[in-house]
């Protein structure tokens, strides 16, 4: 089956709108937003749902979840709102439902960026990588980040980032990309939690969903599960090591 995109205006489709096939995925997230257009993409891996928050696009929303009753799974509903949410479903009924909640949602404005919650250890959706974390209280460097604590800004630096750590798989190897800046509201939410790691010894285990800055430039929300394990680097540094791992977390702010 080939690739097959739809353009949903108003509740129908209509021919695509001009350039649609040489815009940026900037120019297409301006275009949803601005015109109210609801995007389909049908192919043998499934169907894609494509649309902007705070759009006039409740009719063409309603014409997708319908749509999607016949269409290939799974369904991919990609939404931007303060940045692209990306969710996947198996059924289509369960898209469909998911399609209806977020229109009644289109008004919510997030008040933050990054939405961390602590979870209690042994949870069946943990991932192994983490699971082993915990129960070591430490881990390889290819799969994890380190973070020395700043005495001259009283801030946790990334001194370092393992290759195989999510961090290195999105971003690079470089500590200076962008989830690793110190300063921003993302680093200060983040980094919350060390201070205790490192003055308790303990490991500390929680879910976050951020809006971050892609590799690409677009801002994405990205949802993972996150381990810090204190650090021992002498008698005078504090650090922490973080592992991390893309996962499924009890958090939704939409």
């Amino acid at each position: 089956m080939a690739t097959c995109i739809h353009w949903v205006l108003d509740g129908r489709i209509v021919p695509p709108p001009a350039m649609a096939e040489t815009m940026s995925p900037a120019e297409e997230r301006d275009l949803l937003q601005r015109t109210g257009f609801v995007k389909i993409t049908e192919s043998e891996q499934g169907t894609a749902i494509r649309w902007s928050m705070f759009s006039r696009n409740w009719a063409s929303l309603y014409f997708a979840a319908e749509w999607l009753q016949g269409a290939f799974g799974p369904y991919q509903l990609q939404y931007y709102s303060a940045g692209w949410f990306n969710e996947r479903h198996e059924q289509p009924w369960v898209a469909a439902d998911r399609i209806h909640h977020l229109i009644h949602k289109s008004d919510v404005h997030l008040s933050q960026t990054v939405y961390i919650q602590k979870v209690a250890e042994g949870r069946r959706n943990t991932p192994p990588l983490l699971q082993k974390a915990l129960r070591d209280n430490a881990a390889s460097e290819d799969v994890s980040i380190d973070c020395a604590y700043d005495p001259s800004s009283q801030r946790y630096r990334v001194a370092r980032v393992g290759p195989q750590s999510t961090i290195a798989k999105l971003w690079g190897l470089n500590p200076v990309s962008y989830p690793c800046l110190i300063g921003h509201s993302y680093d200060e939410a983040v980094s919350r939690a060390y201070p205790q790691v490192t003055r308790t010894g303990e490991p500390h285990y929680d879910h976050i969903y951020a809006a971050m800055a892609s590799a690409r430039g677009d801002v994405v929300w990205v949802p993972y599960q996150r381990v810090a394990l204190p650090l021992i680097q002498g008698r005078s540094r504090k650090g922490v090591r973080v592992v991390t791992e893309l996962a499924e977390v009890d958090i939704s702010p939409l």
